[in-house]
C-alpha cells in the first residue's frame, strides 16, 4: 500500500498545534516476561501510581495531551498492551485473561504493589480481567469505550467480526489491506468528534495498523470476544475495586449502552458520559476528562 493514504492523512486529519521537540513518546522498551513491551514512565515519589494502557488501532501516545499532566500529580507508567500498539505479541497470546496477566507482570517489575488502572478500548475486558483475577492490586480502574459483557452494543462490523469466523479469515486475508485502511481512518478521523491526533500521532498509527503481525494479532484477539466476555460478564458483581467509567455519547462504535450495562453490573462505581465526545473520549473530552481522573485518583474513589 502506498503512503498516499498516510499524506492525506497528515494534510487533512491533524492538529495545528506545534510539534514538540522532545518527545516523550519516543519509543522506548523493556523486557517483561515473553514480551518486549514500549512503555513511557514518569517517575514521581511517595505518589500514587497510574497505569494507562492503549485502545485499539491506537498506541500509548494517545496519552500524549495529557501526559505531563497526570504526572504532576502521579508516578505514571503507561505502557502498550502486548499486540496492540508497538508491543509485539503471538497470536496465541492474544486473550483478555493472558493480556491481563501482563498487568500483573508490569506492576512486579516496576515494583508497584497497588495501581490506579485505565483501560480504554479493547484495555477494558484486559482491565476487567486483571481486576477479577487480582483485585488486591488495584485501588481503582477507569475503563471506557470497549466491551465488558457479550454480546456487546457494537457496530454491524465489528459484530461481524467477533461473531464470525470466517469474517476474521477474510480479514486476516484477501480483505486485510481494506480493514488496514479503515483502522488507520478510524485511528485519525473516524473514532473523534472534534480531537485532531498530531502528526507524530498519525505516522506512528499509520505503522501500527499496516503492521501484519498486529494487524493479525487485533483480529484473534477479537475471536476470544465469544468467551472470554462472558466469562467477564458473569463476575462483574463481583468486583469490589472502585469503577470510574466514563464514555463518548458519540461513539459509534462501541456504543455507549455498554456504559449504562456496566454500571448496572458493577456494585462500585461512577458513570460519566460526556455529551460530545466519540469513541476515543478521553482524547475528545480533554481537559475536563484529565481534571475528572486526577479528582478520581486523589480520593473521589473511596467514595464509590
Amino acid at each position: 500500500m502506498t503512503r498516499k493514504l498516510l499524506n492525506k492523512a497528515l494534510k487533512d486529519y491533524s492538529s495545528n498545534v506545534p510539534t514538540p521537540e522532545v518527545d516523550a513518546f519516543e519509543p522506548r522498551f523493556i523486557n517483561i516476561g515473553n514480551f518486549n513491551i514500549r512503555y513511557v514512565h514518569k517517575e514521581k515519589n511517595n505518589a500514587p501510581t497510574l497505569v494507562l494502557l492503549n485502545g485499539l488501532p491506537q498506541s500509548i501516545r494517545m496519552w500524549e495531551p495529557s501526559l505531563e499532566k497526570f504526572a504532576a500529580h502521579f508516578n505514571v507508567i503507561a505502557f502498550d498492551i502486548p499486540g496492540f500498539g508497538l508491543s509485539k505479541a503471538k497470536e496465541s497470546d492474544m486473550s483478555p485473561k493472558k493480556l491481563g496477566r501482563v498487568i500483573i507482570q508490569v506492576l512486579d517489575h516496576f515494583k508497584i504493589k497497588k495501581a490506579h488502572l485505565v483501560g480504554p478500548d479493547v484495555g477494558v475486558p484486559i482491565t476487567l480481567s486483571a481486576v477479577i483475577d487480582h483485585p488486591e492490586r488495584f485501588e481503582s480502574i477507569n475503563i471506557f469505550d470497549g466491551p465488558g459483557s457479550y454480546p456487546p452494543k457494537l457496530s454491524p462490523i465489528l459484530m461481524a467480526v467477533i461473531k464470525f469466523s470466517f469474517v476474521r479469515w477474510l480479514a486476516k486475508g484477501i480483505n486485510k489491506r481494506p480493514v488496514m485502511k479503515t483502522n488507520f481512518l478510524t485511528a485519525v478521523k473516524e473514532g473523534y468528534y472534534s480531537y485532531q491526533p498530531t502528526k507524530r500521532a498519525i505516522k506512528e498509527y499509520y505503522d501500527i495498523t499496516h503492521d501484519e503481525g498486529g494487524h493479525l494479532s487485533s483480529i484473534s484477539f477479537f475471536g476470544t470476544y465469544s468467551t472470554e466476555l462472558p466469562r467477564i460478564q458473569n463476575r462483574l458483581k463481583d468486583i469490589n475495586v472502585p469503577t470510574l467509567i466514563t464514555w463518548g455519547k458519540q461513539d459509534p462504535f462501541v456504543l455507549v449502552e455498554n456504559a449504562d450495562y456496566l454500571s448496572k453490573a458493577i456494585p462500585n462505581n461512577k458513570l460519566v458520559i460526556f455529551e460530545n465526545a466519540s469513541h476515543f473520549s478521553s482524547e475528545d473530552a480533554g481537559q475536563e476528562y484529565v481534571n475528572l481522573l486526577i479528582k478520581w485518583c486523589q480520593g473521589e474513589y473511596k467514595l464509590a
